[in-house]
């Protein structure tokens, strides 16, 4: 099927693409030959139009029409407007986000579009899953931490000795820690839900801590000495705080309260790329390039939501490595466990269940929202 690779964004800063122009002519022929890049798609790399059509044998075609004319489009940050362009029963391949967006989740009910979404790409192997982008999650913890210490003008390897808490030790830790060792701070503890003792791949000279949820929503770990104690008096005692954890948005956790804000007696730097609207923070809401950090009492929180594209290129190649693999399938429509997996709504028919519990919807279409009187129990 012709497919549409969109380059430009409608997000702010954002200069990744779905694939690298240096991937383009090791794309299967038959492939090459149904895919219509963006005008312009590989300046940025160095990269002519001409370049592009010699490869996929099809000429560069503008934005607006690549948007309106196209049934299935490719496109790294699709936003509303994007949505609204695309004609009625098209395919978006991207980061879409459905779950907490409820109004591209309408615009997809009403238009009976099919959203595959990269967040929800994972391979399932002896280990469990493993997220097909995580080159791109690990660089998410990488950019951000390096992004957040160059606003702020600190460096572990000069001034004063810094101590780093990270939350979480999936692919978004992983890159920030790097990030960290990488700038000079090395006191760093990792904060997971799992005992100490069974983390797996270990990063060497790092203190693993326990946290655990309680039935109140708090969350206490145990320390050094074996004991459990609430993790607001370890985060109090730091100067960084790096939030990689992966949220259930129908079961968020909140590590820090809004009546905890005052517990924060000095200068605290909190790194949150997981950034998700109220979810780890109560004040947690995505920032942007043009006001990355914000303060909140004695906490200066940066939550870039898009971060990886600090490092553009690179990051590129990260997504067209991971992409390359599920391009034929999806131009040719074929059954594919990972996209079949990924696809949160199929002609405008909600397959992503966690769409219908955050926004709360009922679950038959049209998926009208229910007003809050509606979902609650009768009395008896």
């Amino acid at each position: 099927m012709k497919t549409a690779i969109i380059a430009t964004s409608r997000k702010e800063e954002e200069k990744r693409v779905p694939i690298h122009p240096e991937h383009i002519e090791f794309i299967p022929k038959t492939i090459r030959n149904e895919l219509y890049f963006e005008q312009g798609y590989g300046e940025s790399f160095g990269v002519s139009d001409n370049q592009i059509s010699s490869m996929t044998g099809n000429e560069a075609v503008g934005r607006s029409k690549l948007l309106s004319s196209f049934h299935s489009v490719i496109i790294t940050k699709p936003m509303l407007e994007d949505f609204k362009e695309v004609p009625d029963g098209s395919t978006v391949w991207g980061w879409i986000h459905s779950v907490q967006q409820s109004d591209i989740t309408q615009t997809a009910i009403r238009k009976k579009l099919t959203l595959i979404a990269w967040e929800n790409m994972y391979n399932l192997n002896e280990r469990g899953m493993t997220h097909i982008f995580q080159k791109n999650n690990e660089m998410a913890g990488y950019c951000g931490v390096q992004h957040a210490l160059q606003l702020r003008g600190i460096d572990g390897n000069f001034g004063p000795e810094r101590s780093a808490i990270v939350l979480g030790f999936g692919s978004v830790s992983r890159g920030a820690i790097y990030a960290l060792q990488g700038h000079g701070i090395n006191r760093i503890k990792v904060i997971t839900m799992r005992p100490s003792h069974v983390v797996s791949d270990r990063i060497p000279g790092l203190q693993y801590m326990q946290m655990q949820k309680q039935t109140d929503g708090t969350f206490m770990i145990r320390n050094s000495s074996n004991r459990w104690t609430p993790i607001i008096d370890e985060l109090t005692q730091t100067d960084i705080i790096v939030n990689g954890v992966i949220q259930d948005p129908t079961n968020p956790s909140i590590f820090i309260q809004d009546h905890e804000i005052k517990c924060f007696t000095k200068e605290c730097l909190i790194i949150d790329i997981s950034c998700d609207n109220k979810m780890g923070f109560s004040f947690a809401h995505p920032t942007d390039f043009s006001h990355p950090i914000c303060q909140i009492g004695n906490i200066l929180y940066y939550a870039v939501d898009h971060i990886p594209t600090l490092l553009w290129n690179s990051a590129t190649w990260e997504i067209s490595t991971s992409l390359l693999p599920y391009l034929p399938d999806f131009v040719q429509k074929k059954e594919n466990p990972v996209l079949k997996r990924a696809t949160d709504m199929r002609h405008g028919i909600i397959l992503n269940k966690d769409i219908l519990a955050f926004q709360n919807r009922s679950h038959h279409y049209p998926y009208t929202v229910l007003d809050v009187q509606q979902t609650k129990p009768k009395k008896a």
